[in-house]
């Protein structure tokens, strides 16, 4: 973890106890202090998303050869876990607020369990963060832990804070999730933590500036003298007498009509970012359809060729099986198939082993010879002579005179002890064996036929099947378009509403501090609010004044028409936006083209930056999408390098090319390539750049020396 000190600006020191406001929040901040600067050191994943194992980015920008360097450069193609990165700061700050206000604990849950990497044996990730933040010029460090393990449904979830090393211990720790929220407010970090759909959102989205109204307010310091004014309006209407009641019981009806309303809308919103994520899966969909489409079978004929070479290998490994299989046949095999007649010959022969070879077992031998000899002749076919019989009593009379141990005819008869033990293989080694290789043959030929058929299937694509898919996604794409509009329209009406009642709440509020006269406490408060009314007035004035100026700047400084856009007129109630030609009429957005719509949200994001006075790191997710080159270079060499003291820059391998990665250069502290592995889903971050691009040798040596 950095140490304290390491760079100019950090951490602030942790809010005096006060007493909340309406919402009865102990740790809010009502003043206006120093500006606090933020610098994050550190980012670590632990098994999260595509990130196996524990990977670490450092985040802190460098300074050389004495000049500061802010951007942070990370470079991934699609999929490769860029947004992974903005998503674990968010996670880590805000927990379940990282999805939105309104996302329930097991929605919660089953997103925390959805992030655990996908790996054998893995049950659990985390995310921890470092930063400096600082008040006032006192710099401190902080490191936030967020860590979760899933058994089965269940998800526990744990989190650490800690302020220069040690836990906090001012703030309790049921009290740190909202801790963490005020140091840097969920609704501010939208404005410096952003992707490029946020940027799509409001440079498409006519409604996108009533969306940015609160978060705008927050930025700009505004909603504190508005929460101010409803807490002196709560207590000079409490402190009224009955001819007041009305008024206080309107004032409350108001306050519970805009806290309803102000549900619906963000329910509205969540069904609306539902719906918009669906419509861009879709699109993603429809566009693989498409390519495909359009390849006609050159996907299928690529697979067909690994196949066949599987088929190839599958093939010699059965012919092998088979081939011990049968030299297996040849030898001790047949005996497995019998194995009670086996075991009966092996008990027999066992107990014949422990006689065979005793000499008194020879000379009963002889005697039954001499006996059967004696016998009638009816029963042998054979006619022996006398030589015969003489020669045959000769041999057994001589072994058994010698001994029966010591002929080797008698020896290999009686003593049975390898046959017992080749016997013995059968259960030993001939049946497993046996079974191992049907089970092995039995497994080749399944995948041969799964590979046969996954060939009949190559071999069966085609044009008139990809054009029916092509046709279904195109259609379901067109019915959550329209979707989208409906939930749109729904959202704007809701939002009609609530700018309604906070009007008619307002006008109340100034009515009541204005005939507030009869007691010294009520007038005092009554004075207050009408110095923040006109503080509030003018703080607006000037800040509206200062954001209309630094926007027309950023615009001209990004747009390629440099007169486009002459002045911009903000509306005080909603802060919606609207631009002025050079020659003082009005330019609708709609005039603008895609890339001026970006170049127009990415101006205004900037402005409100500026305006608001607050050291904070930029972390900024591929902005290039819909750009042309000239708009690209532009915000290479005027925008990144200039956005904050810290900007970390998330791109593809085709939105920062060879050539703005040159430009870019002198202002590039370091720099990461995400690397993914499609055979074991899993993304490695490695120094340096993309290779196999424009961008020059000399480059890619520097970024990685770097």
């Amino acid at each position: 973890m950095a140490q304290p000190g390491r760079h100019p600006g950090g951490a602030e020191p942790e809010p005096s106890r006060v007493r909340g406001w309406s919402r009865g929040c102990r740790w809010r901040r009502r003043g206006f202090g120093a500006p606090r600067r933020m610098i994050l050191n550190r980012l670590q994943f632990t098994d999260f998303g595509l990130y196996a194992g524990r990977i670490e980015f450092d985040l802190a920008p460098r300074r050389h050869r004495g000049v500061a360097a802010p951007i942070i450069l990370v470079g991934g193609r699609n999929g490769a876990g860029k947004t992974t990165l903005l998503e674990g700061v968010r996670l880590a700050l805000y927990g379940r607020r990282a999805l939105g206000p309104r996302v329930s604990r097991q929605e919660y849950h089953a997103y925390l369990a959805g992030r655990v990497h996908r790996g054998a044996g893995v049950a659990g990730a985390s995310v921890e963060i470092a930063f400096d933040y600082a008040e006032a010029g006192v710099v401190h460090t902080y490191r936030v832990l967020r860590a979760w393990t899933v058994a089965g449904q269940t998800v526990n979830e744990i989190l650490e804070l800690e302020k220069d090393g040690a836990p906090v211990h001012a703030v309790p720790r049921e009290e740190w999730h909202q801790f963490l929220q005020e140091l840097i407010p969920p609704g501010v970090s939208q404005l410096f933590f952003f992707d490029g759909e946020k940027i799509g959102e409001i440079a498409d989205d006519d409604a996108g500036d009533g969306q940015l109204a609160a978060a705008i307010k927050a930025l700009l310091g505004l909603d504190l003298i508005g929460r101010l004014q409803l807490d002196l309006g709560v207590f000079l209407a409490r402190q009224k007498d009955r001819e007041g009641d009305a008024l206080v019981a309107r004032l409350e009806g108001l306050t519970a009509e805009i806290e309803a309303e102000t549900a619906r809308a963000l329910d509205l919103s969540d069904a609306l970012a539902e719906v918009v994520s669906a419509r861009h899966a879709q699109a993603q969909k429809a566009d693989r359809v498409r390519n495909a489409f359009v390849a006609e079978g050159g996907e299928a004929a690529l697979q067909r060729s690994r196949i066949e070479g599987e088929l190839v290998e599958l093939g010699r490994q059965r012919l092998a099986a088979e081939h011990e299989l049968r030299d297996m046949a040849n030898r001790l095999l047949p005996f497995a198939m019998a194995p009670k007649v086996v075991g009966s010959f092996l008990t027999a022969f066992r107990h014949a082993a422990g006689t065979a070879n005793d000499a008194g077992t020879v000379s009963r031998l002889l005697g039954d010879l001499r006996a059967w000899r004696e016998a009638p002749a009816d029963g042998r076919a054979a006619d022996w002579s006398d030589d015969h019989w003489s020669d045959l009593l000769a041999f057994v009379s001589r072994e058994a005179s010698v001994g029966a141990a010591t002929s080797p005819a008698f020896r290999e008869v009686g003593d049975g002890a390898s046959a017992l033990a080749r016997l013995d293989e059968v259960d030993r080694a001939a049946r497993p064996r046996a079974m191992a290789l049907r089970e092995q043959l039995d497994g080749l030929v399944e995948t041969i036929q799964a590979h046969e058929a996954s060939l009949v299937r190559a071999n069966g694509a085609a044009s008139g099947v990809l054009l029916d898919d092509l046709r279904a996604t195109e259609q379901t794409l067109g019915a959550l378009t329209a979707t989208v509009k409906l939930r749109q329209d729904a959202l704007a009406t809701v939002r009609g509403r609530l700018f309604t009642l906070e009007r008619e709440r307002r006008t109340l509020i100034d009515v009541q501090a204005q005939s507030v006269q009869s007691d010294e406490r009520q007038a005092l408060a009554a004075r207050v609010g009408l110095a923040l009314a006109e503080y509030e007035t003018r703080l607006l004035d000037r800040k509206l004044k200062d954001l209309r100026s630094e926007f027309v700047e950023c615009f001209r400084l990004l747009a390629r028409k440099a007169d486009f856009v002459s002045d911009v007129l903000i509306d005080r109630d909603t802060f919606a936006m609207t631009l002025l030609d050079g020659s003082g009429q009005v330019l609708p957005r709609s005039a603008l083209s895609a890339g001026e719509k970006q170049i127009y949200a990415i101006a205004l994001l900037w402005a409100l930056a500026r305006t608001s006075g607050r050291p904070l790191p930029m972390i900024i997710d591929t902005p290039l999408a819909r750009l042309d080159t000239e708009h690209r270079a532009r915000l290479a060499e005027r925008y990144f390098p200039a956005a904050s003291h810290q900007v970390i820059l998330l791109s593809t391998d085709t939105e920062i090319d060879g050539e703005l990665a040159d430009g870019l250069r002198p202002h590039i502290s370091h720099v990461y390539r995400l690397d993914y592995d499609a055979e074991r889903c899993t993304t490695s971050a490695q120094p340096g750049y993309f290779r196999g691009r424009p961008t020059s040798t000399r480059l890619i040596d520097a970024l990685q020396q770097a």
